[in-house]
């Protein structure tokens, strides 16, 4: 392989590494309570992972709007194929949630990342910022995480998280609270 090749390569999975984690926190915001055990978050963004290494030669890394719009897309194909699939195994998921409720979800969570820049380099900056909020959810302690992404990302309301937690409401208002704060403080650790 000659040496473009290798920096196409190398850059290629250095921006894949940088979204890794962005990804995970967006399938975790896709997956509605009712699929947890039978879609997994990690399953989805290796799915999404692969297709990102086997269409290299379109995809541009270094123009981070439509690459990340690309890796957004793919994502969700990839959670409505995962939907189809337990479909397919016979599972009764039309019972736990409806279709037009994962559309919703989708939706919502594009509305949370789209933004009214037009400017490529406004479009850049804004996806650099949610790359960083979403990157950094993901460190934050797991039931913080997930109230944070319930709350926030999918919409649900403080009774619906605390009872999807297994919590009281007010241990849930201290618990999205906490993760606020957290996340907060991580943002402006990866701005220094």
């Amino acid at each position: 392989m000659d040496q473009p090749e290798n920096e196409e390569k190398n850059e290629l999975e250095l921006a894949l590494e940088r979204y890794r984690p962005v990804l995970v926190t967006l399938a975790e915001a896709m997956i509605s309570p009712a699929y947890r055990g039978d879609i997994e978050a990690s399953d989805l963004v290796q799915q999404t992972l692969l297709e990102a290494h086997t269409g290299a030669s379109v995809l541009e890394p270094l123009d981070d709007g439509p690459f990340f719009g690309w890796l957004r897309k793919s994502l969700q194909n990839n959670m409505l194929d995962a939907v189809k699939h337990l479909k397919t195994q016979k599972c009764d998921v039309s019972r736990r949630v409806r279709e037009s409720e994962l559309e919703e979800s989708f939706a919502r969570l594009e509305q949370v990342l789209a933004g009214d820049e037009t400017s490529p380099s406004r479009l850049a900056s804004r996806n650099e910022q949610i790359a960083t909020m979403l990157s950094s959810l993901q460190e934050l302690p797991d039931n913080q995480r997930r109230a944070v992404i319930m709350k926030h990302l999918q919409g649900f309301s403080l009774k619906e998280v605390a009872a999807s937690l297994g919590l009281s409401e007010p241990a849930t208002a201290g618990l999205l609270h906490r993760g606020r704060q957290n996340l907060i403080r991580r943002m402006g650790k990866c701005d220094e």
